[in-house]
């Protein structure tokens, strides 16, 4: 028999051990409807992509996109 509290407190320790992993970087990305920009889905940090946006803003967290992370990667594999 499973109690109603023990789902809550599961369901606590999950959100506990996702917002854990986002102050390690670890973040779950979601993009979003503008371009270079990513939003995490646990804790709404948000990233952007340096290729796309000239200029990304001053305080943000920068992460390749999909399409500049292959750019990349192929770039490295060349070399």
């Amino acid at each position: 028999m499973i109690k109603q509290g023990s789902t809550t407190t599961t369901a606590t320790l999950q959100r506990a051990k996702a917002l854990a992993n986002c102050t390690q970087g670890w973040h779950q990305w979601h993009p979003t409807f503008t371009l270079g920009e990513k939003v995490c889905v646990v804790c709404g940090f948000y990233a952007y992509c340096p290729r796309c946006l000239s200029r990304p803003p001053s305080e943000a967290h920068l992460v390749l996109c999909a399409l500049h992370r292959d750019e990349e990667q192929r770039r490295e594999n060349e070399s």
